[in-house]
């Protein structure tokens, strides 16, 4: 049994718990620290027996500000003389104000919210006709379609904003706020036209703009290729089948997937085949991994083996594909099998001779010689001891390139390899000398490789500048100026394009053309020798191993004196540097 003074108690205790509850729901409101009679909220809180930490904690989570937010936008309309009878805000006012309303519309734009703004009944938004009407709010819209490119609000928005005659505005914007397919429609047609009738300097980066559009997804880029194809038999068809052309090969390099999933559909030699889809979908997978899977390996090489509606070898033509699986072959990310590898050189001579003279058997022995000659170089015999014929064959070398691109980014190959260096650089060497359309490919891979190994492996960096010089052997001198404004762009140690210039210098005389001496030009700012013929004037007696390396750079200056170069051949450091040449020249001969 309990007594009265015991009901009396528990029952005092249930209206202090209550109580207690509806204090700290008022405490949780926004802003409830901001309200007057605050204090004497917190004195019933504790008097009731609540804890004052409890309120701290509180009262600190359920502020928010709008206060001091509302202090400060009426502080701004008092800036902008809004509460003097003004009735039109300055140009920079307003600017600031749609600054600060756009940022937080694009931090805070909920695609989910306008769901349902059709379905709703309420017809075409007011409020959007508004945004529309000037151009800061159509460029907001154009930046939430990019960002929200699934959004179907945007989307219409940026049709309606095309019926309204803004198409020449929506296709500068580019295919970034195409999502809607009647937009990327009108914008395909208006960026044509646009491409057809740009000049020349202006095409590349119109063209650019065209193929991302189309490239977008798979959709968009089967309907480009459809209506280029359709017009090939119209007025200038030769004009439509050149740019379908370039977008498959846009595509292939910057939309892989995309490019070779659908590219069965466009297939030139081949009617239709669902076996094509099948294969394109495989290649898709395999360039989309890592690396190479034994069982997509397996199922493409399978495809390939059927006697009856195999799938198109022009899907095989693919340079990542076969660059993905001689990588796997010779410089593996991961170990492994002899059955993986035999598949893939299986499908690598099905590609290779079915796109040139070379035999099967020649092609499969050249492979093998190849991997095999990596396997003896790594376990250190010289090449001297290795036939290097099959570098005549081009897959060979392809497959020797990507190891010896694996090797020189390889940093605990770098800090222990040295006594196989003089190998890789004969390679690379032999590469250069026996396989022009590979050149390039190898020397982006040397000034690629140059900033990282830099001064820490000085011998073998230079070793690789000798070995570039070999395309000025064969006089492509175009391929040359590119690599060196590589390693100028790419900050090469500066002692390193010194021993270039000087290499170079010791191979070629004068007469030079105007584009080798510009080239030159650029490595002779770029390597700090610009400053050689004053040093050597402040010398009285000249350091004889000094004037051994800049005599050949004095002599070479002293020769561009007399040529013509075009304009805007020349950066403002060489046409500086000439011009102070040419300027004191009569009274401070550079011979």
């Amino acid at each position: 049994t309990t007594t009265k003074g015991e009901e009396e108690g528990g029952g005092m205790e249930v209206e202090h718990g209550d109580r207690m509850g509806q204090l700290e729901n008022v405490f949780q409101q926004k802003d409830a620290i901001t309200e007057p009679e605050v204090l004497d909220t917190i004195k019933q809180y504790v008097a009731v027996g609540g804890k004052p930490q409890t309120v701290v904690e509180m009262l600190s989570e359920s502020y928010v500000g709008y206060g001091a937010m509302i202090n400060v936008i009426l502080e701004w309309i008092n800036t902008f003389d809004l509460l003097k009878g003004s009735n039109e805000m300055k140009r920079e006012e307003k600017d600031c104000l749609w600054k600060f309303l756009s940022q937080f519309v694009r931090e805070n734009f909920d695609p989910a919210a306008f769901s349902d703004v059709f379905s709703s009944g309420g017809g075409f938004p007011e409020w959007l006709q508004g945004l529309i009407e000037f151009p800061e709010g159509r460029e907001l819209i154009y930046e939430l379609t990019d960002q929200h490119r699934n959004c179907l609000f945007l989307n219409f928005a940026v049709h309606h904003i095309l019926l309204q005659g803004f198409d020449k505005e929506v296709a500068a914007v580019g295919g970034s706020i195409s999502g809607n397919f009647n937009v990327f429609n009108r914008l395909f047609i208006k960026k044509v036209e646009e491409l057809y009738a740009s000049p020349d300097d202006e095409k590349d980066f119109i063209r650019n703009q065209l193929f991302q559009m189309c490239c977008s997804d798979e959709t968009k880029y089967a309907y480009s290729k459809l209506i280029l194809s359709k017009a090939f038999d119209m007025p200038y068809g030769g004009y439509f089948k050149r740019l379908a052309e370039q977008l498959e090969v846009y595509a292939g390099k910057n939309a892989g997937l995309t490019a070779w999933k659908m590219n069965s559909l466009f297939l030139s030699k081949s009617g239709y085949n669902s076996k094509n889809l099948e294969a394109a979908f495989c290649i898709g997978s395999i360039l989309r991994s890592s690396s190479t899977v034994l069982g997509e390996v397996q199922k493409l090489l399978r495809m390939y083996k059927q006697e009856d509606g195999r799938p198109s070898l022009e899907l095989l033509r693919n340079s990542q594909l076969m660059e993905k699986m001689l990588s796997d072959l010779f410089a593996p990310i991961r170990k492994i099998t002899d059955q993986h590898r035999i598949h893939i050189v299986d499908i690598i001579k099905e590609v290779v001779a079915h796109n040139s003279d070379t035999d099967v058997e020649s092609i499969s022995s050249a492979i093998s010689e190849a991997v095999a000659c990596t396997q003896s170089v790594s376990s250190g015999v010289k090449l001297a001891e290795i036939n290097l014929d099959f570098l005549d064959v081009p897959v060979a070398s392809i497959g020797i390139y990507q190891w010896l691109k694996m090797k020189l980014v390889d940093s605990e190959f770098l800090e222990s390899g040295n006594s196989i260096f003089p190998s890789l650089i004969q390679l690379l060497h032999e590469i250069l000398e026996r396989q022009p359309l590979q050149r390039s490919d190898v020397l982006n891979m040397i000034s690629d490789t140059l900033p990282h190994i830099g001064n820490s492996l000085h011998t073998l960096s230079r070793q690789m500048l000798d070995a570039a010089t070999v395309v000025l052997v064969h006089g492509d001198v175009a391929l040359f100026s590119s690599f060196s404004k590589n390693l100028v762009t790419q900050r090469v140690d500066r002692s390193l394009i010194r021993h270039l210039v000087r290499t170079v210098l010791s191979m070629v005389g004068p007469p030079y053309s105007a584009f080798f001496a510009s080239t030159v030009l650029r490595l002779v700012t770029a390597s700090g020798h610009d400053k050689i013929t004053t040093e050597r004037g402040r010398k009285s007696s000249p350091d004889k191993q000094s004037d051994k390396h800049s005599m050949p750079i004095v002599s070479f200056l002293a020769a561009c004196e007399s040529i013509e170069f075009a304009p805007n051949s020349l950066g403002p450091e060489e046409e500086s540097l000439l011009a102070g040449i040419r300027n004191k020249s009569s009274d401070h001969p550079l011979e």
